[in-house]
C-alpha cells in the first residue's frame, strides 16, 4: 500500500473505532499530539482533547449511532471524507435539543496526516434532520 492507501486505511479504522465505536482510549493512536481543528468551535478545544469531547457529545447525543463513510479519498497528506451519521436524538447536539427522532446529518472533512497520525482537520456539517 501507498501513503494515500495507508492514510484511507487509518481514516477509516478511525471513524469506525473511535466514532462510531465510542473508542476514546484510541484517539491517541490516530491524533498526532500538535493535533489543531480548524473548525473547532469558539470556546472549544482545538487540540487532541477536542476529539473526545466530540466523541463522547456524539454518543450522548445519540442512540445507536451509526457512521457510514460515502467517500474517502486521498491526495498527498489530506484525506478528505464524505460522511452520513445516523442515530436517535436523545441528547443535546450543537445546541439542539433532543427530539428523540431517528436523524442524519451529512459530514465533509479534510485531514492531514503527519507520521501516520491526524494534526489538522476541517469540517462542515449540516444540522441533524428527519432519517
Amino acid at each position: 500500500m501507498g501513503v494515500e492507501a495507508d492514510n484511507v486505511a487509518r481514516m477509516r479504522a478511525f471513524v469506525e473505532q473511535v466514532h462510531e465505536g465510542g473508542q476514546v482510549a484510541l484517539i491517541e493512536e490516530f491524533v498526532h499530539p500538535d493535533f489543531r481543528n480548524r473548525s473547532a468551535k469558539k470556546g472549544r478545544p482545538d487540540d487532541r482533547s477536542g476529539v473526545a469531547d466530540v466523541t463522547r457529545a456524539l454518543h450522548t447525543a445519540f442512540a445507536g449511532l451509526e457512521v457510514e463513510i460515502v467517500h474517502c479519498v486521498a491526495s498527498d497528506d489530506v484525506v478528505a471524507t464524505h460522511k452520513i451519521y445516523r442515530g436517535r436524538h436523545v441528547g443535546e447536539w450543537l445546541g439542539t435539543p433532543p427530539s428523540g427522532h431517528h436523524v442524519e446529518f451529512p459530514v465533509m472533512d479534510f485531514v492531514r496526516v503527519r507520521d501516520g497520525r491526524f494534526v489538522e482537520h476541517w469540517s462542515v456539517l449540516d444540522p441533524p434532520s428527519p432519517a
